[in-house]
Formats: structure tokens, C-alpha cells, sequence
């Protein structure tokens, strides 16, 4: 038998690669309330939708700050 569990959520070494990030940075944000975690058995665990969430707020400040410096040229 062959079982395949796919899940929603990522360990903090998991977003901490895919963000390019240390695993520091990560349990700050998650202290911060930045990125959405639980809490299971000592480790944490992100959901790949809060994930997604921060990418998006992170390309939207980018962005409206670099409108700001255009209009400033």
C-alpha cells in the first residue's frame, strides 16, 4: 500500500529556504505575528496560504515605494 499525504503547512527550515532566510528570521516574524504559525509538539508550523499572504504584502510595499521614488525623480 502506498499512502500519499500531501499537507498545507511548512517547518521553519522549509520557509526559511524558500525565502532565502535564516530560521532566525523566521521564528521573528513569526513572533511578530508577520507569518501565521502553530504551535504543534515544539515545532512550528506555517501555513502556506500565510506564506503567500506576507509574499504579496512584501510586493506591495516593494512596489508603492518605487512609485514614491519615481515620482520624486
Amino acid at each position: 500500500m502506498n499512502y500519499l499525504i500531501e499537507t498545507n503547512f511548512l517547518n521553519v527550515k522549509e520557509v526559511s529556504v524558500f525565502l532565502k532566510l535564516s530560521a532566525l528570521t523566521v521564528y521573528k516574524y513569526i513572533a511578530e505575528k508577520k507569518i501565521k504559525a502553530i504551535q504543534c509538539g515544539g515545532r512550528y508550523l506555517i501555513d502556506k496560504s500565510s506564506l503567500n499572504q506576507l509574499i504579496k504584502e512584501k510586493k506591495l510595499n516593494k512596489s508603492s515605494t518605487e512609485s514614491v521614488l519615481d515620482k520624486t525623480s
